[in-house]
C-alpha cells in the first residue's frame, strides 16, 4: 500500500505511461470505442478500489498541487494553439451551423437538468463542465471544473456519461451520412461551396518543427509564468456574482493563450506534446480518490447525457430545414462540440474529403467558446 507522496506520483507517472505506450505498440480497434485514456481512468479507480494507495495528508498534497497547476498551464499550451484568424475562414454558414449545434446542445443540458437534476443531487456545476466539454474539450471540462470546485466523488458518473453517449453517439453521425441526399433535399440545402471553403482552408501543410530538451523548458517556462501572472491578476479582481479568484483565473489564463495563440508564439514547438502529457497525469489523478463500488447512479447521468443529445437533434432538424443547413455540415458542427478537433475528423472523413479541414476548425473554435459556454450554463442551472 503506498502512503508518501513520491511512491503516489511515480506510480501514477509510471501506470499512464504504460498504458500509452501499450496502445503505441499495440494499436487495436478497441481504442476507437474505449481510447487509452479511458482505460487510464477506470484502471486508476480499480487501484483505488482495491486499497493500492492511501490518500494521507502527504498524498493529498501531491494530487493538489499538481492538479492545481498543471490543469491551467495545460489550458493555456491548448488555447495558445487555437488560429482564431483562420477559424474566420470558415464563412458565415458554417459558423451559424456550428453555434445552431452548440446552442441547442447547451439548450439539451438544460432540458436533462430540469427533469434529472432533483434526482442527481442538483449537479449544476458538473453538468456544466460537461457541458465545456460537449462544446470543447476535455481540457474545458477541466476548466470549469477547477473553476467552480466540481468535487472529486462525482467524477466517475460524469466520465461514464461522456464517454458512453460520446461512443454511441458517433456511430450514429457516420450511420446517418448515407441519408445526405434525402436529408439536404428536405432542407434545400447547397453544398456546392463546401469543397470551395475546404481549399481555402487546407492551404500548403505546415512542416511540425523538431524540439529539444531546450524546447521543454521554454514551453514549460512560459505556461507556469503565464499561471503565475495569471493567478496574481485574478487574486486582485472582485467577485461578482460566480466569477470568483478561481474563475477570473481561467478566464484570464484563456485570454493569454488566445492572444498570444496570434503571435509566432503559437508555433512553439513542443507545446503539443508537453500539454498532452499534462492532460493524461491530469485525468489519471483524477480517478485516484474514486472507489468504484460506490458507482450507484451512473445509469442516471449516463440517460441524462442521452437526453441532452436526443433534444439537441430534435432542435437542430428545424434549424437545418429553416437555414438550409446539408447534413454532413450538421453532423460535422455536432462532432465538433462533442468530440472535439481531435475527434471530428474522424465522422467528417466518412462524409468526404471536403469536410476533414471545417471539422478541425470547428473543433478549435469549441475548444475556445467551450469553458465560457461551459460557466454560463453551470449558472443557468443554479436556478433550477
Amino acid at each position: 500500500m503506498i502512503t508518501t507522496g513520491i511512491g503516489f506520483l511515480a506510480f501514477i507517472v509510471a501506470f499512464t505511461a504504460l498504458v500509452l505506450y501499450l496502445a503505441k505498440r499495440f494499436p487495436l480497434k478497441l481504442y476507437k470505442f474505449f481510447p487509452p485514456i479511458l482505460i487510464i481512468y477506470v484502471g486508476t479507480m480499480l487501484f483505488f478500489t482495491f486499497g493500492m494507495w492511501t490518500i494521507t495528508d502527504e498524498v493529498k498534497a501531491v494530487k493538489t498541487a499538481l492538479v492545481d497547476n498543471m490543469v491551467p498551464a495545460m489550458v493555456f499550451l491548448m488555447c495558445l494553439s487555437c488560429n482564431v484568424k483562420k477559424i474566420l475562414k470558415l464563412g458565415p454558414k458554417l459558423l451559424l451551423t456550428f453555434c445552431a449545434a452548440t446552442i441547442t446542445i447547451c439548450i439539451g443540458f438544460v432540458a436533462s437538468f430540469a427533469i434529472f437534476g432533483g434526482a442527481l443531487g442538483h449537479p449544476a456545476d458538473a453538468f456544466g463542465a460537461v457541458c465545456a466539454s460537449w462544446v470543447g474539450g476535455i481540457q474545458n471540462f477541466l476548466a470549469v471544473k477547477n473553476s467552480l470546485a466540481v468535487d472529486d466523488g462525482i467524477m466517475s458518473n460524469i466520465i461514464l456519461m461522456i464517454n458512453i453517449n460520446y461512443s454511441f453517439w458517433i456511430m450514429i453521425l457516420v450511420a446517418i451520412g448515407n441519408f445526405a441526399g434525402r436529408f439536404n433535399k428536405w432542407a434545400k440545402a447547397d453544398v456546392s461551396g463546401i469543397e470551395s471553403i475546404a481549399k481555402t482552408l487546407d492551404g500548403p501543410a505546415a512542416e511540425k518543427k523538431p524540439f529539444d530538451h531546450l524546447n521543454i523548458l521554454v514551453v514549460l517556462g512560459v505556461s507556469l509564468v503565464a499561471v503565475y501572472v495569471c493567478r496574481l491578476l485574478a487574486g486582485a479582481m472582485p467577485d461578482i456574482g460566480f466569477i470568483n479568484a478561481s474563475v477570473w483565473e481561467y478566464i484570464f489564463i484563456s485570454i493569454a493563450g488566445l492572444a498570444l495563440g496570434l503571435t509566432k508564439m503559437s508555433d512553439l514547438p513542443g507545446s503539443e506534446e508537453v500539454s498532452n502529457v499534462m492532460l493524461m497525469l491530469v485525468m489519471t489523478l483524477l480517478a485516484t480518490e474514486i472507489n468504484i463500488l460506490q458507482i450507484a447512479d451512473a445509469w442516471l447521468f449516463i440517460i441524462a447525457g442521452a437526453v441532452v443529445l436526443i433534444v439537441h437533434t430534435l432542435l437542430m432538424l428545424p434549424l437545418a430545414k429553416l437555414f438550409h443547413l446539408d447534413l454532413h455540415s450538421c453532423g460535422v458542427a455536432s462532432i465538433a462540440n462533442i468530440g472535439g478537433p481531435s475527434s471530428a475528423p474522424i465522422v467528417a472523413a466518412t462524409y468526404g474529403k471536403s469536410y476533414v479541414s471545417i471539422s478541425v476548425l470547428m473543433g478549435t473554435l469549441g475548444c475556445v467558446i467551450g469553458t465560457f459556454v461551459g460557466l454560463g450554463v453551470a449558472q443557468i442551472l443554479h436556478v433550477f
